[in-house]
């Protein structure tokens, strides 16, 4: 088969990545699509006409996107290159009539045949299959190609964020099929310049999502791979920060090697493979290398503070704090700047609300993007504008502590603090919520449970339980007006989404701040190895909190004021 006008050792190196590489279930689901099934997960499958290039069938944005992918080809591909004819066959025939119908943009036969990042995908996938064409099909092939690479090349065409990273991607592997080094090197120059602001110099993301992370961790690592097959450079910069990205996202996952949900998130675990010091964190200590800290702070957002690295137990059950804060994120993030996520004794207990779809005026979804919908204190009455910062104002990490602090900027006239403070031998953490105001306000704390864990009332709050396992929230000095919400068919709250339209019943627990006070403080410990018990507290009307804690036979003495965190072991003398 002779196809001299093409660079087929491209098509071959350039042949990986999760959406072109061969697959366990590669034969499986080339039969089904020659057998007139279309598998585009989540989505159900559908029987529909594969080449009815406007089709609509689940009304829903990603299936439409991904139908003009043409990624659910790359199975054919496979089979027609180890000597299928009736795959390659089809292979051309749905690229053919996909050209027909929506080459040029401009008769295309929906919008997203050329919407973002579904042309440097559909790029990507046609260059591949440059091998299965004949002479007679060069001619309309090539014109397909070309008028991919083109339209790459159009500025005005690039979009944002880890869309237009397909976009580079794509131009760089048609122009390189093509032999066009003039497109290699602009997909190259505009990676460069775009990684700059995806990953900043602490590795930090720039979506406001755990997943989009990894995710973007993952893409871009496989896009530099693909500039250096093709013999450019990567540049040293690029690689530090990839490297950074990938102590970041160990840091991030939980200690049982999942990733908690933050922003447009379905539950999941952290990879192998994409670093060593998340390897770590994935296994659970079995591989990579362990990092080198327990409490990392990025600029870009996150707070993450651990008990520890599996040192005096094991790695699963230690404690594990993320909180969220910074700038508005308009990308994959939620309304979350402020939440706290805890995770003890071998699982979450205290998550957000998680991830729905990407359907833009689905209720379910809006309601999870919302405040409400993650573990924040909002001012009950007034208006929150969700564009302000959540600021870090303290980050102070010491042997016996963590502490952090919050200010929200998002109320006119009420400056609203939040202050996280981990006490690392009691093992337990203090939230401080405080409200500054010239009038009296409401103060609300949400705290969303995790699915599958009971909520049980006691005097000073409420007991959460999962089998042998329990974690205590008490709340210390004037005690709040405490509500606790189980998840029901037509109210949103108290629902977990954990993945692509699939939601989870969770409780909601609310506390609202009694008449005149101004301050509501929780004190959250796991019950392991033994119960934490408060022998005393109290809170001063100045701010100050005095308090005995006891675990055991250990008892420490607390006291916490505006500056200054004091924990000092005591003998226990009964």
């Amino acid at each position: 088969m002779e196809t001299i006008d093409l660079n087929l050792a491209t098509a071959d190196r350039q042949a990986f990545g999760k959406s072109y590489a061969r697959t366990k279930n590669t034969d499986e689901l080339a039969g089904a699509v020659l057998s007139g099934e279309l598998h585009l997960p989540p989505h159900p499958v559908w029987r529909g006409d594969l080449l009815d290039w406007a089709a609509d069938p689940f009304t829903d944005r990603n299936w439409q996107f991904q139908h003009h992918t043409l990624r659910w080809l790359n199975p054919l591909r496979w089979k027609a290159l180890d000597g299928d004819e009736r795959a390659r066959q089809e292979w051309l025939r749905v690229v053919r009539s996909w050209a027909v119908h929506n080459a040029p943009a401009n008769r295309a036969s929906s919008k997203f045949a050329w919407k973002d990042m579904a042309d440097g995908n559909r790029a990507i996938q046609l260059s591949l299959g440059s091998r299965l064409v004949g002479q007679e099909d060069l001619p309309w092939f090539l014109e397909l190609l070309a008028y991919h690479r083109d339209w790459l090349m159009d500025e005005a065409h690039i979009v944002g964020k880890n869309h237009g990273l397909h976009q580079h991607a794509g131009l760089l592997v048609v122009s390189a099929v093509l032999g066009a080094l003039d497109g290699m090197n602009v997909a190259r120059a505009r990676m460069v310049d775009q990684f700059k602001s995806t990953f900043d110099s602490q590795g930090g993301n720039d979506e406001g999502s755990t997943s989009y992370h990894q995710l973007n961790l993952r893409w871009w690592s496989q896009s530099w791979q693909r500039v250096s097959l093709e013999g450019l450079e990567v540049p040293e910069d690029v690689k530090e920060r990839i490297c950074a990205a990938g102590t970041v996202l160990a840091h991030m996952a939980q200690p049982d090697g999942r990733l908690p949900q933050i922003g447009d998130s379905a539950r999941g675990v952290v990879d192998v493979g994409l670093n060593p010091v998340a390897d770590f964190a994935a296994t659970r200590g079995r591989l990579g290398t362990k990092p080198a800290k327990t409490v990392h702070v990025l600029d870009g957002g996150y707070v993450f503070s651990r008990s520890g690295w599996g040192e005096t137990r094991p790695v699963e059950q230690e404690s594990h704090l993320l909180i969220r804060h910074g700038q508005d994120v308009r990308a994959h993030s939620h309304e979350d700047r402020g939440s706290v996520h805890i995770y003890a004794n071998g699982r979450p207990w205290l998550v957000d609300s998680g991830f729905h779809s990407y359907q833009k005026n689905d209720p379910t979804r809006t309601y999870l993007h919302s405040r409400e919908a993650h573990n924040v204190a909002t001012v009950v009455g007034e208006i929150h504008d969700d564009s302000a910062a959540v600021e870090l104002t303290r980050q102070t990490v010491e042997k016996d502590y963590h502490d952090f602090e919050l200010a929200d900027r998002g109320y006119k006239n009420t400056a609203l603090s939040r202050r996280v403070i981990y006490l690392t031998s009691p093992d337990c953490w203090i939230v401080w919520d405080q409200a500054e105001t010239d009038a009296p306000v409401v103060m609300r704390q949400h705290w969303h449970v995790d699915i599958d864990v009971t909520v049980a009332r006691h005097d000073r709050g409420f007991e959460l339980r999962d089998g042998k396992r329990s974690l205590n929230m008490i709340w210390l000095g004037a005690m709040p007006r405490l509500a606790r919400y189980r998840a029901v068919d037509g109210d949103h709250r108290a629902w977990v989404g954990t993945r692509w339209k699939t939601q989870k019943p969770g409780t909601l627990i609310t506390a609202e701040s009694p008449a005149r006070a101004s301050t509501v403080v929780t004190l959250i410990a796991p019950s392991a190895p033994q119960e934490l018990g408060v022998v005393r507290s109290y809170l001063t009307s100045t701010g100050v909190l005095d308090a005995v804690l006891m675990r055991g036979p250990r008892v420490w003495r607390v006291r916490i004021d505006e500056d200054t965190v004091n924990v000092n072991e005591q003998k226990r003398n009964w």
